[in-house]
């Protein structure tokens, strides 16, 4: 069992074996611990908890050293609102995890109580909206709206939660088309630190749900609710394109002037991967993929300037129902554990283009994937912009980055020690500053960003920083890179 599955599988035993309330209280030597047993309906986990284990860990094995004071499962708002009300009460720091899968582990910590709303996983449709609960995972989201023939746009990742991506912005497959998920979020309801649950939208707390939609998860509030606008679906036509290693730094020239540029319908990226140097016909690839709302045939016409660059090694049309596409994009064979599967530690970084990388700054890139291919596994992944997000005005929503022709995002993974692969991932990121933008996208949150506030926010920050003093003037919910107060 690899540790995605242990975590799914055990995670959902948790309700199982959980102790009946008294024998939780009991086992408990946390006299305030066991205070918020009796006031929750859901479980509290705590170090003495047999489950213990399974309840701290986060999507990153980086971050199997955090200890929280223990993890409460919240099963409803009410419950959301308790833990809220007995942190404040109590003088604890209480944080919110939905897919315990932010890239700085601040959905965890030493000491502190987490709010995990994992059970809050419902997915209603009807009449072009859509009603999630705050913990549902993506691979969860996609499959209920796909019994309706309806989506939103989301990203790929298939265990990321819902909550988490909206908040941040959330972008992918879909988004040249329809827009990143905040731009699609109509309601949201959040515990906020006064222990009030607030129904937040267009008219009611506008300034809050302007906040919620880009402003990233953790920072005004506990979302437990979420509305969005859906948009049926039926089938797509996706593409895969491969070219040689040596047409690398070709293939990159040739996307970059095409892809933000496309019709609205195709959402395309390109993948720079660094594989295993240990795994069988280990090697570096440069790929090209992308999905489109239309027939396989128009696809075919439209991707011509890339199938036409160099000599690739694979060209690549389907046509697929567009939940198939969704599990493939997430890397499953169904929607289930295979789709949990994540790596044994990770590090990421983000960076957004804003004009066209000259040369110079592609060879960096196609570079820095040659010296990797030596050292361990490693990509850089290029996700084009353009379309309906780029049409949406900086300050309509938080979100703030309209004007990319695409995001870069750096990941590397390994086992073992770590020095050297967070030694690459800086030196390469450190190497392409000349040619970017200043930006980063808020959802591939890291620690190490100097200027987060400017990078994350740009010319929003001020008016995230007046909601923050709203709505939580005294920063109950902060971590490291939390919007301040001032």
């Amino acid at each position: 069992m690899n540790r995605g599955e242990f975590v799914q599988q055990s995670a959902g035993a948790i309700a199982a074996l959980a102790l009946p309330r008294w024998a939780r209280v009991a086992a408990s030597p946390d006299p305030a611990v066991a205070v918020l047993a009796h006031e929750l309906n859901g479980d509290v986990v705590t170090p003495h908890g047999t489950n213990y284990a399974t309840a701290r860990a986060l999507w990153d094995e980086r971050f199997d050293s955090l200890r929280p004071r223990a993890v409460a499962y919240c099963v409803d708002a009410a419950d959301v609102q308790r833990v809220v009300n007995w942190g404040r009460r109590y003088g604890v720091h209480v944080v919110p995890r939905s897919g315990g899968c932010s890239y700085a582990g601040y959905s965890s910590g030493n000491g502190v109580v987490i709010a995990d709303v994992s059970r809050l996983a419902h997915v209603q449709h009807s009449g072009g909206r859509a009603t999630i609960g705050a913990g549902a995972r993506m691979i969860q989201v996609y499959a209920g709206l796909w019994t309706g023939h309806v989506t939103i746009p989301g990203g790929s990742g298939p265990s990321v939660g819902i909550a988490g991506l909206a908040l941040g912005g959330g972008h992918g497959y879909s988004s040249r088309k329809l827009g990143t998920a905040s731009d699609n979020l109509r309601q949201v309801q959040i515990v906020t630190a006064d222990g009030r649950l607030l129904t937040c939208d267009s008219s009611h707390h506008s300034d809050l749900f302007w906040a919620c939609r880009g402003g990233g998860g953790g920072n005004f509030g506990i979302v437990t609710e979420l509305d969005f606008a859906t948009h049926p679906v039926s089938t797509v036509s996706r593409y895969e394109i491969e070219w040689p290693w040596s047409q690398a730094e070709q293939a990159l020239a040739t996307w970059q002037g095409f892809a933000p540029y496309a019709r609205d319908e195709l959402f395309s990226v390109l993948d720079l991967i660094a594989t295993d140097p240990s795994g069988k016909n280990a090697r570096s690839h440069v790929v090209s993929a992308g999905q489109f709302f239309g027939s396989q045939s128009d696809l075919e016409a439209l991707i011509q300037p890339l199938a036409s660059t160099g000599t690739p090694t694979k060209v690549f049309t389907t046509t697929v129902s567009y939940y198939d596409a969704v599990l493939h994009w997430a890397g499953c064979s169904e929607a289930g554990a295979p789709c949990l599967n994540i790596p044994s530690a990770f590090k990421g970084k983000s960076d957004y283009v804003t004009k066209p990388l000259p040369a110079e700054a592609i060879h960096r890139l196609v570079a820095g994937i040659t010296a990797r291919q030596g050292q361990g596994r490693g990509a850089i992944y290029l996700d084009s912009y353009g379309g309906a997000i780029n049409r949406v005005a900086p300050g309509a929503t938080a979100f703030v980055h309209r004007n990319a022709l695409f995001s870069v995002q750096y990941t590397a993974q390994w086992s073992g020690s770590s020095s050297q692969s967070l030694n690459w991932i800086d030196g390469l990121y450190a190497q392409m500053r000349p040619y970017v933008s200043g930006f980063a996208y808020q959802n591939y949150i890291d620690p190490a960003l100097q200027s987060w506030q400017h990078a994350y926010y740009g010319s929003n920050l001020a008016r995230l920083k007046a909601v923050k003093r709203k709505y939580d003037p005294r920063n109950a919910f902060h971590f490291r890179q939390s919007i301040p107060p001032k």
